[in-house]
């Protein structure tokens, strides 16, 4: 029979043999979890595994597994503890650009393009991610974001470089595309990072 942990602590669940690994995750989320609470990571068998995996496992019988583990945690915390995330995705964005910036400046289209697209995906992840925690935060932290101008003017100023930055790909404007991605966007990021992100993790230690 499988053994299912929550924190490492073994917990009594009955369920039929048809039941799902999916099925578990509501169960745990409606019976078990607080309000406050999420799923942060699932192990299978002791290991963590990739996204495409844990996606496969997600489906299947919960008996196909000797033992899995649920990370339970408070979702505030969880919120805090992602900002490093953000941090990282703001790296790995400006490296690309760079990156892209070089290819175009040498001609090499084919390859920026698909560079840009990189891009592109990175930073529909990392609005979604900073919109989430920002959400979680402002939830218990009302009244020292409201009117906390630094986000907001950085916000609006993000959505505005990324609506900007297809219609001058399709128009393949190569020297507007670059101008918004090595100054518009690089600074807004670099914003996010020495300004934005250490005043959100502030409000985990005031």
């Amino acid at each position: 029979m499988t053994q299912v942990l929550i924190n490492n602590e073994p917990v009594n669940t009955e369920f039929e043999t048809s039941t799902t690994v999916n099925d578990l995750v509501t169960l745990i989320l409606n019976d078990v979890a607080t309000e406050d609470e999420v799923i942060s990571s699932i192990k299978f068998n002791g290991r963590v595994l990739s996204i495409d995996e844990e996606d496969q496992c997600l489906v299947l019988p919960v008996d196909t597994f000797n033992d899995i583990d649920f990370t339970l945690i408070n979702s505030l915390n969880l919120a805090f503890d992602s900002l490093d995330d953000c941090s990282g995705y703001i790296d790995v964005v400006v490296s690309k650009i760079a990156e892209l910036s070089a290819l175009y400046s040498q001609n090499e289209v084919r390859q920026a393009n698909i560079l840009f697209s990189e891009v592109v995906e990175i930073m529909d992840l990392f609005v979604q991610l900073v919109s989430k925690i920002h959400k979680t935060i402002r939830k218990s932290y009302p009244e020292k974001l409201q009117n906390n101008q630094t986000l907001q003017k950085l916000e609006i100023h993000l959505l505005s470089v990324l609506k900007a930055l297809l219609p001058a790909k399709e128009k393949e404007d190569i020297i507007m595309l670059c101008d918004l991605l090595e100054y518009e966007l690089v600074d807004n990021l670099t914003q996010w990072k020495i300004q934005a992100i250490p005043e959100l993790k502030q409000l985990n230690h005031d």
